[in-house]
């Protein structure tokens, strides 16, 4: 914390890569050790035996973020969506709808890597397998998004909510025997796990632009 919270804005955008994530910035090591932390807490309550599973403590953090923007959401009036803050910055609206893209397809990719699983197979999918599954899924994302371009902020609200207790129902029954399962998307195999996490620290991300972008 001595070391990181005097960080300006201009040394957030500092290169920094993990893997194949080099282009958010020195942000995103903050990200990644707020991502790590929360991993920590997941892992050594299931040491202790706690009855929760690891995937359902993984997505009540991800709730916990959820709500957050939904905090932030509550005062923003629809006049506001689309001023964007300054030359070259996203306005309410672009952020929204980039961070329920994501949750879409973090779904997508969460759910045919489960799938999968439970089918007794941990390969690789083919480029026909993946199209397929992801196919029908895309279509409704697009839709979704498509009648948010114009939309209220009620709805870009009511759109978080939807996808958001989707998610805590399709992937709220994941066991811990498979809560490290292989899963594949642009940036390769990582297990369900991490996609999990990623809900949260995507929400947090878009968070804090959000409160930046208001301000």
């Amino acid at each position: 914390m001595r070391a990181t919270v005097s960080l300006t804005d201009a040394d957030m955008a500092r290169p920094w890569a993990w893997g194949p994530y080099d282009e958010e910035g020195l942000r995103f090591a903050l990200l990644m050790t707020h991502h790590e932390l929360r991993d920590l807490a997941v892992r050594l309550a299931a040491l202790r035996g706690a009855s929760p599973t690891q995937a359902a403590r993984i997505l009540a953090q991800y709730h916990q973020a959820y709500r957050d923007v939904s905090a932030v959401l509550a005062t923003v009036p629809t006049a506001e969506l689309d001023r964007p803050p300054a030359e070259s910055e996203w306005a309410v609206r672009e952020v929204c709808l980039h961070m329920l893209g994501a949750e879409y397809g973090f779904l997508g990719v969460c759910r045919f890597a489960l799938d999968r699983r439970r089918a007794g197979n941990d390969a690789e999918p083919s480029d026909d397998e993946w199209s397929a599954f992801s196919k029908p899924r895309g279509e409704e994302r697009k839709s979704a998004l498509a009648t948010l371009e114009s939309g209220s902020v009620e709805e870009i609200r009511n759109a978080f909510a939807t996808i958001h207790i989707r998610a805590l129902r399709e992937l709220g029954d994941i066991t811990d025997e498979e809560v490290d399962a292989r899963s594949w998307y642009w940036d390769g195999a990582m297990g369900l796990r991490f996609r999990l996490h990623r809900f949260e620290e995507h929400l947090r991300q878009h968070t804090i632009q959000l409160d930046k972008t208001l301000a």
